[in-house]
């Protein structure tokens, strides 16, 4: 069967929640939407230019989080930093959030270091729109696909 085909066909399958994107470059956060867009998804998108700023919101927000996507390096609190804050904190680390890393650089050992943070992907930012359209179609066509904690029903 077509790849392509199978993609469209489970991306009917709409995700639930905000997408949030933490970046300190303004020209992601428009491009990132512009990709939502493409995929036709109206889900609410969130934007954060540093880790810190994320995490308070986080900790004081009762919205539904589909996904955060996070750059490495950026001001006040970089990318791994807001990731293990974000595991310290049980009332958020039970929301069992989907996490990946979006970004430009990664040594072997900033990537290694990602990993042991247990994310769930660690992405090179494309170089084209169409990149980034091909990307986020991939996670969401996954992520609306797995059973998640918050799915869950408990008696």
């Amino acid at each position: 069967m077509n790849t392509t085909i199978v993609l469209e066909q489970q991306l009917q399958k709409k995700p639930k929640g905000s997408f949030l994107l933490v970046d300190d470059d303004k020209d992601e956060h428009g491009l990132f939407k512009i990709a939502m867009d493409a995929l036709h998804l109206d889900n609410k998108f969130i934007s954060f230019y540093n880790g810190m700023d994320t995490l308070n919101y986080l900790k004081k927000t009762s919205d539904d989080i589909f996904v955060i996507f996070s750059d490495i390096n950026m001001p006040k609190m970089d990318g791994l930093e807001l990731k293990r804050m974000i595991d310290g904190l049980p009332e958020i680390k039970v929301k069992a959030i989907p996490f990946f890393f979006h970004s430009n650089a990664g040594s072997p050992a900033e990537i290694r270091a990602a990993y042991t943070l247990n994310i769930q992907g660690y992405l090179k930012k494309a170089t084209s729109i169409d990149g980034t359209v091909e990307s986020l179609k991939k996670i969401v066509a996954l992520w609306t696909d797995c059973i998640h904690l918050k799915d869950l029903k408990y008696n």
